[in-house]
């Protein structure tokens, strides 16, 4: 295995780590397979992927809300740098076409009304991030001109962790809010239509440990917040330590 595949199957298997069950990776047709909740796409790595003077990789597909982002990602793929790994900028732009597709999407929206489902009454939502450490994010994260009315948790780190509760409004306004941020990956794991009361009550704080994050959120919707996270099946045994 020459070095330009080792360096490969290391992005490779970050990516994994990063978004697991939904990154796969074809070796024989060198196609990579991403999905979100919000729509999916296939990449083909072509030979000279990470030279130098080689290539970036092939959009083969691209969707989302129904409608086709090929065009759009690769005009984003195309202003990458070629002989770095670029994949999880890939992924992360990717969501950002997903999230704007969705949003526009008339089928959505006609679903969403068809669901019953509003901007009144109350919600929560988990959010994903790959990391949260600038301090100016981690601020907003408590306080932006969207939380009054939600409270909150937040673990700053890797992952970062964001949890709002309360006036369904203001907790997609202050979701919507924060989206606007340059995130490497932002990715809303979980929407329900219940406001979840967390331990230390009203307003948003920052904890430092994921421990303390499911102490917020209590037993009985442990199992859940766990499940979000793509920890579940550790919800029985211990949280691990965080990096």
């Amino acid at each position: 295995m020459d070095d330009r595949e080792k360096r490969i199957n290391t992005e490779l298997s970050l990516l994994e780590t990063m978004y697991p069950d939904q990154v796969q990776y074809s070796a024989k047709a060198r196609e990579v397979k991403y999905k979100s909740t919000t729509g999916a796409f296939v990449l083909r790595l072509p030979d000279e992927y990470l030279d130098d003077s080689g290539d970036v990789p092939v959009v083969l597909s691209a969707s989302a809300g129904n409608k086709d982002l090929r065009g759009s990602l690769k005009l984003k793929i195309d202003n990458l740098p070629l002989g770095e790994e670029v994949l999880d900028s890939i992924i992360s732009a990717f969501d950002e076409l997903a999230e704007e597709a969705v949003e526009q999407s008339p089928v959505a929206t006609d679903n969403d009304r068809q669901s019953g489902q509003t901007t009144d009454g109350k919600a929560t939502v988990i959010i994903w991030l790959h990391h949260l450490l600038n301090t100016n994010k981690r601020k907003l994260a408590l306080s932006t001109s969207s939380s009054l009315g939600v409270s909150g948790v937040t673990k700053p780190g890797y992952p970062g962790v964001l949890l709002y509760s309360g006036e369904a409004r203001a907790v997609h306004s202050l979701v919507n809010e924060l989206k606007q941020q340059n995130w490497q990956a932002f990715q809303v794991r979980l929407e329900d239509d219940e406001e979840w009361m967390l331990s230390h009550g009203i307003g948003i704080i920052e904890v430092e440990t994921m421990r303390e994050v499911v102490a917020e959120v209590g037993e009985a919707r442990k199992d859940v917040f766990l499940e979000a996270m793509r920890m579940k099946n550790t919800s029985r045994r211990h949280i691990p330590p965080d990096n």
